[in-house]
C-alpha cells in the first residue's frame, strides 16, 4: 500500500463512493457531530453564556479551522526549498483536525479539566483525564456514523493531525520530552484507544513527532486564542491595550515586568512588540474602546494584520521542513513566537489572573466534582445506585457493563458523559441530582 493510500485507509474498510474525497468525507462528518454543536455553549476563556462578545469553544474553533486551511494552502508553496522529500500536506485534513482538537473540552475549561483528572486518578485510574486525549476518543469511540458502530471511522492522516500531543501519558515527574511537552501534563490518547493511536501514528517516521498537519493545527490554534481573545477582552474594557500601548505607563511597566518573569521574554523585547502593536492599531486604540466605526475599523485591521503576519504572508519566518528529522515539520521564527506569547499572556495576566474569574472556577470545581461522583455511582455496576440518571445514549452502555467492570471502564464512561455536556446541561444536571432545583419533568436536559 502506497503512502497516499495509507494516509487515506480508515480503521473500518467500508465502500463509499459520492463527489468528495476522503478528507472532505473527513470534515463533514466532524462538522455535523453532537460533539462539535455542542461547543457552542462552552468556555474559550469567559463562561459561554458570559455575552456575545467573547468567543465560545465553537466559534474559536471555526476560526482555528479556517486559519489552519490558509496555512495549509500557503505553506506548502512557499516552503518548496525546504520540502525535500515530497512531505504532503493537505488542508482537509488540517481542517478536520482544528474543528475536532476541541471536541473534548469539558464544560467550563481547563479548570473543569484539572477536576476531572483529579476525580479520575482517585478511582485508581492513573493515566486520569485530558482534553485532547478526550477529544481523540470522541472521534474514534464516542461519536455515531452511520457506517461503523463506535466513532466516526476517519482516515488515518486525520486522526494523526488530531493528535497533537502523540503520546500516552508518562508517570509524574518524567520531565519534559524531546519536543518540550512534560508528557504528564499533556498527553493525546487514553489506553482504551491504543489500537487505533498506533494504526495513525505509523504514519510518523519520527516517534513522538507531530504531523505537519497537527503541528499547523496547533500554531494556528495558538494564533487564534492570542489575536481573537486580545481582541475579545479589549471590547470588552477587561483589558486595558490603550495603557499596553502607550509609552512610559505604569500599566504597561507592571506587565512587562510580570510578562519577563513568567514567559522569559526580555523587558526590551516586549517594548518593541507593544510599539509594533501601537504602529498597526493606530490612535484609535490608544484609548478605552467606545464601539466607534473607527476603533472597529483599527482593531479589525490590526487582528487581520497580525493574522496575516503569523502565517508568514507578511515577511516569512514560518517554513515547513521534512528532512531534519530532528526538528519539527513546521518552523517559526523565534521573533514571531515572542509576539504570539506577548498576545496569550495578555490573556492570562488580566482575565485568567482575575478575582472574579477565580471564583466562578471555584464553584464551577464543586459542581464538577459532585456531579463525576454521583454519575459514577449510577455507572457502577456494583453501586448501581440508578442508572435511569443516566441520558441516552450513555445509558445503553452503562447497562451492558457486566458486573465485573473495572474501574477504568466506568471511570471513561462517566467522563464521556460530562464531555457530552454544555455548560447549561452541566448545571441543570447538576441542581437535578442535587434536588437544588428540580426543573421539570417535562423537561429533557439532554437529547
Amino acid at each position: 500500500m502506497s503512502a497516499g493510500d495509507l494516509r487515506e485507509k480508515r480503521t473500518t474498510d467500508i465502500g463509499e463512493s459520492d463527489q468528495r474525497n476522503p478528507f472532505q468525507r473527513d470534515r463533514d462528518r466532524v462538522l455535523y457531530t453532537h460533539a462539535f454543536r455542542r461547543l457552542s455553549g462552552v468556555t474559550q476563556v469567559a463562561r459561554a453564556d458570559e455575552a456575545h462578545t467573547f468567543h465560545d469553544r465553537l466559534s474559536h474553533s471555526l476560526k482555528v479551522g479556517q486559519i489552519g486551511r490558509r496555512l495549509a494552502e500557503y505553506l506548502p508553496e512557499s516552503s518548496e526549498s525546504e520540502i525535500r522529500n515530497g512531505l504532503t500536506v493537505n488542508e482537509d485534513v488540517v481542517e478536520t483536525a482544528a474543528l475536532a482538537h476541541d471536541l473534548g473540552h469539558p464544560p467550563f475549561g481547563h479548570v473543569a479539566e484539572k477536576e476531572l483528572d483529579e476525580r479520575v486518578r482517585s478511582k485508581g485510574v492513573d493515566e486520569g483525564y485530558e482534553g485532547n486525549a478526550q477529544s481523540f476518543r470522541i472521534v474514534t469511540h464516542v461519536a455515531a456514523h452511520d457506517d461503523v458502530k463506535n466513532g466516526l471511522n476517519l482516515t488515518l492522516a486525520s486522526l494523526n493531525a488530531i493528535l497533537k500531543y502523540p503520546w500516552m501519558r508518562a508517570d509524574e515527574g518524567v520531565g519534559d520530552n524531546r519536543w518540550g511537552v512534560n508528557e504528564h501534563e499533556k498527553w493525546g490518547a487514553y489506553e482504551s484507544e491504543r489500537s487505533v493511536f498506533e494504526q495513525a501514528r505509523a504514519l510518523e517516521p519520527v516517534e513522538k513527532r507531530q504531523s505537519a498537519e497537527a503541528a499547523i493545527m496547533d500554531w494556528a490554534d495558538d494564533l487564534a486564542y492570542a489575536v481573537h481573545d486580545v481582541e475579545d477582552f479589549y471590547r470588552s474594557g477587561i483589558l486595558p491595550l490603550e495603557q499596553l500601548l502607550t509609552e512610559k505607563t505604569a500599566e504597561r511597566h507592571e506587565f512587562l515586568t510580570s510578562l519577563e518573569k513568567n514567559e522569559g521574554i526580555n523587558y526590551d523585547d516586549g517594548v518593541e512588540i507593544l510599539d509594533f502593536l501601537k504602529n498597526q492599531g493606530g490612535r484609535s486604540l490608544l484609548s478605552p474602546f467606545n464601539g466607534t466605526k473607527a476603533e472597529r475599523r483599527a482593531l479589525d485591521y490590526l487582528s487581520s494584520t497580525l493574522i496575516q503576519r503569523y502565517i508568514g504572508v507578511e515577511q516569512g519566518g514560518i517554513y515547513l521542513q521534512d528532512h531534519d528529522d530532528n526538528e519539527p515539520y513546521l518552523q517559526v521564527a523565534d521573533e514571531l513566537r515572542r509576539e504570539v506569547s506577548l498576545l496569550k499572556f495578555m490573556t492570562i495576566y488580566y482575565v485568567i489572573g482575575d478575582p472574579a474569574l477565580r471564583a466562578q472556577q471555584r464553584g464551577q470545581r464543586e459542581v464538577v466534582s459532585e456531579l463525576f461522583e454521583t454519575l459514577f455511582q449510577a455507572v457502577d455496576p456494583e453501586g448501581n445506585e440508578d442508572q435511569d440518571i443516566i441520558p441516552n445514549p450513555f445509558r445503553e452502555k452503562a447497562q451492558s457493563l457486566s458486573s465485573s467492570a473495572r474501574r477504568k471502564e466506568v471511570a471513561r464512561l462517566t467522563t464521556d458523559i460530562m464531555s457530552s455536556l454544555t455548560e447549561k446541561q452541566t448545571v441543570q444536571m447538576y441542581e437535578r441530582l442535587s434536588g437544588i432545583s428540580p426543573g421539570s419533568i417535562r423537561e429533557q436536559i439532554t437529547y
